[in-house]
């Protein structure tokens, strides 16, 4: 009996041994995070983008993500997230109000006087994002993004203001720091647009060559050029800090062929491909009428509009894609973590997933989604070769309700309306639906299944607001099986902190479901 109870007590303490008490050290691996905002995708959205660009039984990079869950991305206040808001979350790891957040906790609401925000403690107790605290710890950091660089899916991981509108002061912040933490480190690479927000508002345009002291683009549709009223020429302050500039296509193609020459080459970068957006957010019809069109393109699947970029005689024309700008990123983010011997830190965004469709421009929806997929497989083929790496994306809402009716409704092999709402007392006229160049054009057509069939489909909007949808977070990676395990019955917007943190940091801290962040003293 002594012999079985000694035997007893042995065999229990190897299970202690083996199996961490709650709370303790339980070994997460720690390394690189690639934090990815396809910003505005559904479900939705990727099954109709599955459906155009690889047929209904085919299989995009998202799809081949091996783990997933449902991401939950409720404000403070509200049940649809914004893209302020929603980032500050993912930046800090607690709900915070939807309307002013960036950064903080609140900001200026429009419908409410007198509101201001509230600087706060990411979950970690730290003074700052987890970007910040990455950085603070010596590990390279960057954003990339196809809108502008001070577009909050990014910027909020660097920048603190209290209206998302204050580009300029965001554009500041990412050179100087915020205030109160002048000197911190900044981003070793930044990849966008926002070329307006670095410059004065007097700033000449390039004529002859383009140079630091000239700006290289204007939007096509508004005519805008420089914004900075405080006349601090950003690019040349960037240049005197140690950051290669590049602003055209021919530009970050010199840059590539030079860091591929040279393995011992790390530089800092800093990209501005246009001067606010990268892409053209409008409807089809008004990017026909701006003659934003290449006719060279009419009978592809990706249609003659010109969503990225300007008119081929312009100087933004064909400018980097996401997919391009994100594997400049990760080799600079490797070489200079190779060197700190630290894990990086990216968060990168397609900010076109989400503006295209709130303008209900259904091809432009398309081929961004297409965007954000091929940039997916940039990340996973970085991941074949460097598994010390973390994919994680999100998305915080779903931009304009996407949904795909199919057979489409058509007249002379134009698409119509959907049926409309029965409520058998007034207008009962249906939503009009798009094809690929808008309303009353031809329909889009799929590619083969699983028989060889195409199939002719349209495309329906909820409206041009973003809604709370159905998201799905995906990843790969290190400690990917986390969504499996840890988060497979509820994956918050602020988990995303969570799961970037301790794959930096080695801690998974826990949950602030219901919790206010902390006043920052």
């Amino acid at each position: 009996m002594r012999r079985l109870s000694i035997l007893l007590l042995v065999a229990v303490m190897m299970v202690l041994a083996v199996v961490p008490a709650s709370g303790q050290d339980e070994g997460y691996e720690t390394g690189n995070v690639i934090f990815f905002h396809p910003d505005g995708t559904g479900l939705n959205h990727w099954n109709a983008a599955r459906m155009y660009w690889v047929g209904p039984d085919g299989a995009l990079n998202w799809d081949q993500l091996p783990e997933m869950a449902i991401y939950r991305g409720h404000m403070s206040d509200r049940l649809v997230g914004t893209s302020n808001g929603g980032a500050t979350v993912h930046a800090f790891g607690y709900k915070v109000l939807g309307p002013g957040s960036f950064g903080q906790d609140g900001g200026i609401d429009p419908e409410e006087e007198g509101s201001e925000g509230r600087p706060i403690l990411s979950l970690s107790g730290f003074s700052g994002s987890v970007m910040r605290e990455a950085a603070a710890a010596g590990m390279p950091v960057g954003i990339v993004n196809d809108g502008d660089l001070p577009e909050p899916g990014t910027a909020v991981f660097l920048a603190e203001v209290g209206d998302r509108n204050l580009s300029n002061e965001i554009a500041r912040q990412l050179l100087d720091g915020r205030p109160g933490f002048e000197g911190e480190p900044m981003a070793k690479v930044m990849l966008g647009g926002g070329e307006g927000f670095f410059l004065p508002a007097e700033t000449p345009a390039c004529e002859d060559e383009i140079t630091l002291e000239c700006y290289v683009h204007e939007d096509q549709l508004n005519g805008r050029g420089p914004a900075r009223e405080d006349g601090r020429n950003l690019l040349m302050e960037a240049s005197e800090l140690g950051y290669e500039i590049v602003r055209t296509r021919a530009e970050f193609e010199a840059l590539w062929e030079a860091i591929q020459a040279d393995p011992e080459y790390a530089p800092k970068v800093l990209g501005l491909f246009a001067r606010d957006d990268m892409f053209n957010d409008t409807t089809e019809e008004r990017l026909i009428a701006a003659d934003l069109v290449d006719e060279s393109m009419a009978d592809t699947k990706d249609g003659r509009l010109i969503l990225w970029g300007s008119h081929p005689d312009t100087a933004g024309y064909n400018p980097p894609t996401p997919a391009e700008m994100n594997t400049m990123a990760l080799e600079v983010l490797k070489r200079h973590s190779e060197a700190a011997e630290m894990p990086f830190f990216l968060v990168a965004e397609v900010e076109s997933t989400d503006n295209v469709p709130n303008n209900a421009n259904a091809i432009g929806t398309l081929r961004a989604l297409k965007a954000a997929d091929d940039t997916i497989g940039v990340y996973r083929d970085f991941i074949a070769e460097n598994p010390n790496t973390l994919l994680l994306t999100a998305a915080d809402s779903d931009a304009g309700g996407m949904q795909v009716f199919g057979p489409a409704p058509a007249s002379n092999n134009r698409v119509t309306t959907s049926t409309g709402n029965p409520i058998g007392i007034g207008f009962n006229q249906g939503f009009p639906l798009d094809g690929i160049e808008g309303q009353n054009t031809a329909p889009f057509v799929s590619e083969p299944d699983a028989f060889g069939t195409t199939m002719e489909f349209a495309i329906g909007w909820v409206g041009t607001n973003d809604v709370a949808g159905a998201m799905l977070s995906r990843a790969e990676g290190l400690n990917a099986d986390l969504l499996r395990t840890e988060f497979s019955t509820q994956f918050d917007s602020s988990d995303v902190y969570r799961m970037i943190y301790v794959t930096l940091f080695g801690e998974l801290l826990p949950a602030s479901y219901g919790v206010a962040a902390p006043d920052r003293e």
